[in-house]
């Protein structure tokens, strides 16, 4: 079969004319055979108002001959492709669906096919084993390796013409976008193929098209990702929050704007977005599990008379230190409760439902502590007044106000904490360890702080974390430890890399909610180093590191950004320790 070019359009002619018969027959090619279309009928007469079939037959000028060959036989010509990149998703992609584009060959004049364009699936397809290929044989000759001085101006031009074409066939390829892919994955979801299959038969990795089916999935992830300049994993973040509620939408509207204009920070919104709707499901969960039981919700910063029983007693009668506990309240009036999620040093949320009275004076009860006058005599507080424990409406306003930052900054820092260990993970992982990663490493063992003596004795937990390895626990057990059996076969920049986790991973071990407010010398030098590095710090990490644009020492710094001495721990009154926790 000859593949011409028309150059004539005339509304009877196609692209590619049979000529099967002027085909020469070559021992190491067999032609291609197509199935046409059923016979046409026997021609009328022709209308004079039709051009004239030779015409169109004048203008076809042949490019090529397209013929199936064994890719064994073809003879890998001059290429400018020196790395073929045989990864395994493109051979298992030869393998089960063949050449799927013809591989561009000249005959030489011994009659041996030199390929021109195809390297890399030539050489695929014989490493995979296929039987034939297609390859289009174009005119003319084939280039040389000959030296340059030995050319002649017609041979200098065909290696021009060679190298320009091989150069153009893959810069001038556009890949298939994000978006496109998405919507593909998304008709193929529609047609029945599950992420799996379409993983197998697109030779496409598992783990991509698990997130490619997420975006398609969504329409809002697919929206933005087509619309926004956003990444293919921040779509798929998007995409978990799709949940069709109005909290769902306000949380992919900030994800939006978040990844457009300040992508740094969006892994940080994320995870805080995350936490937040975890935290709310646990406190939906015990609020309707409360409202069951008949009790009322107090809102803890808005207490107005209301008290924590834990502060009260049943009544005057009953003995001065005797807590009024939930049993006992049940048949009062004012029952109600307070929900919250608390996170400790593991993360991990743990609900919290107080018990308060609403109205303790009202129905009998008073101060669970009995309180003496300068005469050592009993004197008459109310429950209402006591000051004690659950007098929240005692706080000033500017009081209040501080211990909302100081809940909001320990949620974020627990956030934060989540995505910064994470890229821990990453980060040590990588194969090449980080510039002045020497510097770092010999200014921390100078430092030799107990942060590090701490961490040596309980067997390195978090280095192991974040490299992977099950923690064993302190080293005086006797057992291997999995970071020193690694040592033992590490490449030298391995070993750099193992160093670092060591040491960041006890400078890790170390902070806590307490970082943000109190920063000593050595959460400084962790958080500047890990900002060197490339880790984006988030807004209640920045706290730890001091601005440079400010003038002063470290200390004047924390003070400017929450109003409290930094080496102090103290920021202001925070009921029920929530600051500390």
């Amino acid at each position: 079969m000859t593949i011409t070019d028309i150059t004539q359009n005339t509304d009877d002619t196609t692209g590619v004319t049979d000529t099967d018969d002027a085909t020469p027959d070559h021992d190491s090619a067999t032609d291609t055979t197509t199935t046409g279309e059923p016979s046409d009928p026997a021609p009328s007469d022709p209308d004079p108002s039709d051009p004239d079939p030779s015409d169109a037959v004048r203008a076809a000028v042949e490019i090529g001959e397209l013929v199936a060959v064994d890719p064994r036989i073809l003879v890998v010509g001059v290429n400018v492709r020196r790395d073929l990149a045989l990864d395994k998703p493109f051979l298992r992609s030869i393998a089960e669906r063949g050449v799927r584009e013809p591989i561009i060959a000249r005959r030489a004049a011994d009659g041996a096919l030199v390929v021109r364009k195809g390297k890399r699936r030539t050489v695929a397809a014989v490493e995979v084993g296929r039987a034939s290929v297609p390859v289009l044989v174009e005119p003319g000759s084939p280039d040389t390796d000959d030296v340059l001085d030995g050319l002649d101006r017609a041979a200098r031009e065909v290696r021009v013409e060679r190298i320009v074409d091989q150069l153009e066939e893959n810069q001038h390829r556009t890949g298939t976008s994000d978006t496109d892919e998405v919507r593909a994955h998304q008709q193929l979801l529609d047609l029945g193929l599950t992420a799996g299959q379409i993983a197998r038969r697109t030779h496409v990795p598992t783990a991509r098209v698990k997130v490619t089916t997420a975006v398609a999935r969504s329409e809002l992830a697919a929206a933005v990702l087509d619309r926004y300049e956003v990444t293919l994993d921040q779509a798929a973040v998007i995409a978990e929050f799709d949940d069709r509620t109005d909290t769902g939408t306000d949380a992919v509207k900030v994800l939006t704007v978040t990844a457009a204009k300040n992508p740094a920070q969006f892994d940080h919104v994320a995870q805080k977005l995350r936490d937040e709707r975890a935290d709310a499901a646990l406190v939906a969960e015990a609020v309707a599990d409360l409202t069951g039981q008949g009790l009322q919700l107090v809102d803890p910063d808005q207490p107005g008379d209301a008290r924590q029983i834990s502060g009260l007693r049943q009544s005057e009668e009953t003995p001065s230190g005797t807590e009024l506990t939930a049993e006992a309240h049940t048949g009062c009036p004012g029952r109600s409760a307070s929900v919250e999620v608390r996170r400790g040093f593991d993360r991990q949320p743990q609900l919290r439902i107080v018990h308060w009275c609403l109205h303790p004076d009202m129905h009998g009860h008073t101060a669970r502590w009995t309180q003496l006058n300068a005469d050592g005599n009993r004197t008459g507080a109310s429950a209402a007044g006591n000051g004690g424990a659950g007098s929240a409406g005692a706080l000033s306003e500017e009081e209040k106000a501080q211990r909302r930052l100081v809940i909001a900054n320990n949620r974020e820092w627990d956030s934060a904490t989540t995505v910064r260990r994470q890229w821990l993970r990453t980060f040590l992982a990588r194969k090449t360890p980080p510039r002045n990663a020497w510097a770092f490493i010999a200014a921390t063992l100078g430092r030799a702080g107990h942060d590090l003596r701490r961490a040596m004795e309980s067997g390195h937990p978090t280095a192991c974390e974040v490299l992977g390895h099950d923690p064993v626990g302190s080293v005086y057990t006797g057992r291997p430890h999995p970071i020193a059996e690694a040592a033992a076969t590490a490449s030298p920049q391995r070993a750099t890399q193992l160093t670092l986790a060591v040491l960041l991973g006890a400078a890790e071990d170390a902070t806590n909610r307490q970082t943000w407010r109190s920063p000593e010398p050595g959460h400084r030098a962790y958080f500047t180093a890990l900002r060197d590095w490339g880790y984006p710090l988030s807004p209640v990490e920045q706290l730890v590191v001091p601005d440079p644009d400010q003038p002063g020492d470290d200390r004047d710094d924390a003070e400017r950004t929450d109003g409290s001495t930094a080496g102090s721990g103290d920021a202001g009154p925070v009921q029920d320790g929530e600051a500390s926790s």
